[in-house]
């Protein structure tokens, strides 16, 4: 901010000192005119000279005029210059350099520093590098061409010096002397504002190395933190199958072993008894069956525990409708459902296989071929429930088994049935389920 505000200053009075230069030539040499037409010396002062010069009020109305107009460009260029396109830039760089040199040739070039002035906000403010190259080359050779002594040998013009024929040595020597100082002071601040940019450059760029070596720094504890999180998320994931395993060992220890243990007892008591009281066989028998159907009663519990919430609080069909409703309301996902199983009915095993491969197919479907419509069918053919989920995704050349797959695959396999993949057109998922517990009506 304070480099800035610097070069703010720097360019304000380098804008001061270039209009006070021009507004010092050009009333010189309109002044001296004046004076030598008023005092009838222009016989004299045209022998000193090879050509005829400007009317005064020209000089002074093109050098001063084209200097605001150049000022004022400037000015607007840098205030809009993110939103101007290359050529714009190019063709208001081109401007500025046309008005520069109206003005060193409405002063007969005998002051070029208000090229300096022109570099020096190029080098500032033009942010294209192939601009600002090509441009920065162009006013250098300007720059260094746009003197009097080299110009006049192809070109007749008055030089400054002749402008002094009027005044007295001295006269002649002071007025030499200021623009001299001028022009000094003028090169000085160029000289000082290019010094101040680079340093601020320079800084800047140290902030961005600064900020990049950061930003590294940054990345790799990220790396390190994300291989901790997947170590973290493992480890996460081990522990909640480990709890998972653990309950359901004691579900079956609680339930099944309990169960099997008093049926087994039982057995040998009854093989004991046979023999002996067939009535004591058959209480005993009794017993042994309500302990088998309470144990039935308490593995259906648990297996409960591991079914959808949906299968829980609706039908089969139900659930699927109220599942994919709810998918195409929260993406653009357009899902088609076509069913003809209401005279099918199924155990909650099949319930949950049916429901979760519908679920794995839609939810790939969605997320790895970023489908936009999902066709799912399922028809009875012979002993056979077939399920298909076509989509009109991007497929894949070659079909890699995730998670979701295999676990399709497992469940699949649990009853039974097949399931197949094609992704030559979209992606497809064929299954086929026999039909363990037949028409509804049997």
């Amino acid at each position: 901010m304070e480099s800035n505000r610097n070069l703010n200053y720097i360019n304000l009075f380098m804008i001061f000192i270039n209009f006070a230069i021009i507004v010092f030539i050009s009333q010189i040499m309109t002044t001296t005119l004046y004076k030598i037409s008023s005092a009838f010396m222009a016989r004299d002062f045209f022998d000193q000279i090879t050509v005829i010069p400007w009317k005064p009020e020209n000089i002074t109305i093109v050098s001063i005029g084209a200097y605001i107009i150049l000022i004022l460009l400037i000015m607007l260029k840098n205030k809009y210059i993110d939103s101007l396109k290359k050529f714009q830039i190019s063709a208001l760089l081109l401007c500025e350099i046309f008005l520069s040199v109206a003005i060193m040739t409405a002063l007969n070039m005998s002051y070029n520093g208000i090229m300096l002035f022109i570099i020096a906000d190029l080098v500032t403010n033009t942010k294209d590098k192939s601009n600002k190259v090509i441009f920065l080359v162009l006013m250098i050779i300007i720059y260094i061409l746009s003197v009097y002594d080299f110009i006049s040998l192809k070109i007749k013009m008055v030089s400054f010096q002749d402008f002094l024929f009027y005044y007295n040595a001295n006269m002649r020597s002071y007025l030499m002397e200021i623009k001299s100082i001028l022009s000094t002071i003028n090169i000085i601040i160029f000289i000082l504002y290019m010094i101040v940019s680079i340093q601020a450059q320079m800084r800047e760029n140290e902030k961005i190395t600064s900020l990049n070596r950061k930003l590294n720094l940054a990345n790799e504890k990220l790396e390190v933190m994300n291989v901790q999180l997947k170590d973290y998320a493992v480890k996460i994931e081990s522990m909640a199958e480990t709890r998972e395993r653990n309950r359901l060992a004691r579900e079956i220890h609680d339930t099944l072993g309990h169960a099997l243990t008093g049926i087994s007892v039982g057995i040998d008591a009854c093989l004991t008894t046979i023999d002996m009281s067939t009535e004591a066989t058959k209480k005993q028998l009794n017993i042994i069956a309500d302990v088998a159907r309470q144990a039935i009663k308490d593995v259906r519990r648990s297996v409960k525990k591991l079914r959808p919430d949906a299968l829980e609080s609706s039908g089969l069909e139900e659930a699927l409708n109220n599942m994919i409703s709810q998918i195409s309301k929260v993406t653009k996902t357009k899902v088609f459902f076509n069913a003809n199983i209401k005279l099918l009915k199924f155990g909650h095993d099949e319930e949950d296989t049916i429901y979760r491969i519908v679920q794995e197919g839609v939810t790939n479907a969605i997320r790895h071929g970023q489908a936009t419509e999902i066709y799912i069918n399922m028809i009875r053919r012979d002993k056979q429930l077939n399920i298909t989920i076509r989509d009109n995704g991007k497929g894949c050349a070659d079909v890699k088994k995730g998670f979701g797959l295999r676990h399709i695959e497992e469940r699949v396999k649990l009853l039974n049935g097949t399931a197949e993949y094609n992704s030559s057109d979209g992606f497809l998922i064929t299954v086929n389920i026999p039909i363990r517990w037949g028409d509804e009506s049997d």
